[in-house]
């Protein structure tokens, strides 16, 4: 009798119910129902890994250079430790697991291999949007910590540790001024921005448990509401930012990779949504969302001006390699 992990992996029997058709870079995608999949042993066999079951409801693909370890009849999987959120769950195709083609074409793939995608890209300006300002105070601790305030200090950190490589940075706001969303996307045109980050403080009103630090990048065209968080309840249609989906999975993996190593926080992953501040971008662009000021860990993090350090030290760096991911691009 075949055991369970055999069953799992093994060769799809009804070959006929199914259309094989080739994707780019030579994975093989399989068609059920009219859409369109790349199962996990194709995966697998693609990227050169090794196939596992370490738990009930996980698969696990690696190899030397990458860990990529999906939770079943879930949207979400572990990319070298780092959370995404897919856009669709993982399913049975047949007797095997399967990715929605366009996971694996604009999730799984710029988080794995950046620099096969990039070449286009620019690393002449970054252009860092400190949330809020003026009027607008955004989010406040218990202890009155502002986000508008904290979200500017930890800005010119970044800045400061991004020039001291020798890299261009401006600022939407330099100040505790108003700014509309709208003028923060045509100051970074207006700039001639390679990148933007808008950063953020987050809340969970008085759900004080929740913490962590979160990067969100732009929902792809198409995609429903239940499938994005935040941004509007219709369907995401093409936007401006949508020019940029793979290189914007790339920019928010390196962001949040190197935010959870730099500050220790609670991994809460790269997720998508239909913010202005994405849609409009005139470039790659993330939202970051640094710590739950609600949270009474998070906010001393946010308070101490070490941790405030160290959150700037991770989005500098998260910055620093996807600008590195873009030149290994440009040299091949």
């Amino acid at each position: 009798m075949r055991s369970k992990k055999t069953v799992l992996f093994a060769a799809i029997a009804l070959l006929t119910a199914f259309t094989f058709l080739p994707a780019f870079a030579g994975v093989r995608t399989v068609t059920s129902r009219g859409k369109s999949y790349v199962t996990l042993p194709n995966l697998a066999s693609y990227y050169g890994m090794s196939v596992s079951q370490p738990a009930k409801k996980r698969v696990r693909l690696q190899n030397k250079y990458n860990k990529i370890e999906f939770e079943t009849e879930s949207r979400s999987v572990w990319i070298n430790g780092i959370l995404v959120a897919l856009n669709e769950p993982v399913l049975k195709v047949g007797w095997q697991w399967a990715i929605d083609t366009t996971d694996f074409n604009k999730t799984i793939e710029p988080a794995t291999r950046p620099s096969e995608f990039l070449k286009n890209a620019g690393t002449r300006t970054v252009v860092l949007d400190p949330g809020h300002g003026g009027d607008d105070k955004g989010t406040s601790s218990p202890r009155n910590v502002q986000e508008k305030k904290v979200v500017l200090d930890v800005a010119n950190r970044v800045r400061n540790r991004l020039e001291a490589r020798g890299i261009n940075v401006e600022l939407t706001r330099e100040s505790d001024r108003n700014l509309d969303l709208d003028a923060r996307c045509r100051k970074a045109a207006a700039l001639k921005a390679d990148l933007l980050v808008s950063i953020h403080a987050n809340s969970a009103g008085k759900n004080r448990d929740v913490r962590g630090a979160e990067t969100f990048v732009l929902s792809l065209p198409g995609r429903y509401s239940s499938n994005s968080y935040g941004g509007g309840a219709l369907p995401s249609t093409s936007s401006t930012g949508n020019r940029y989906d793979v290189a914007n999975m790339a920019l928010g993996f390196r962001i949040q990779q190197n935010l959870i190593k730099a500050t220790g926080q609670e991994d809460r992953g790269i997720k998508r949504a239909r913010f202005e501040v994405l849609r409009d971008a005139p470039c790659p662009a993330a939202l970051v969302e640094m710590a739950f000021l609600s949270n009474p860990k998070d906010e001393a993090i946010v308070i101490d001006p070490a941790g405030r350090d160290r959150i700037a030290r991770g989005i500098a760096d998260g910055i620093a390699a996807y600008l590195s991911d873009v030149s290994r691009a440009k040299a091949k």
